[in-house]
């Protein structure tokens, strides 16, 4: 039955069928977020979906895992494509706050040393 019904969404990805279509997106970003019961409710066979999942990772809190359960935590591709989005993203934070103070560096005359008040009244 489950042949069937992957041939059904195939042809109907085929036709272009705007459902089909949002279903997979759906689903693809329900896999890159690590939303498992999503996943497990947005596949053409849902209980086998969660059974193959619970055959390697049966706990519930499992399907909470932001990682996949053929990889692992270390080698799943999808958290190290977070991990750099995350890393970029804080990367792009310091640069902006780099900049501001390059910017109020210049604003206050750019001298690396500035006078205290007491060592310009003598």
């Amino acid at each position: 039955m489950i042949t069937y019904k992957i041939a059904a969404h195939a042809a109907d990805l085929a036709k272009g069928h705007p459902g089909a279509q949002a279903r997979d997106d759906a689903l693809s970003k329900a896999r890159f977020e690590f939303r498992w019961h999503d996943q497990f409710n947005l596949s053409l066979d849902p209980d086998t979906a969660r059974d193959f999942h619970d055959e390697t990772l049966p706990a519930e809190p499992a399907k909470e895992a932001h990682f996949c359960s053929m990889c692992g935590p270390h080698f799943c591709s999808m958290k190290l494509t977070q991990d750099v989005r995350d890393f970029a993203a804080s990367q792009e934070a310091i640069d902006r706050g780099m900049a501001d103070k390059a910017a109020e560096f210049r604003e206050a005359g750019g001298d690396l040393y500035l006078r205290s008040d007491e060592s310009a009244a003598e």
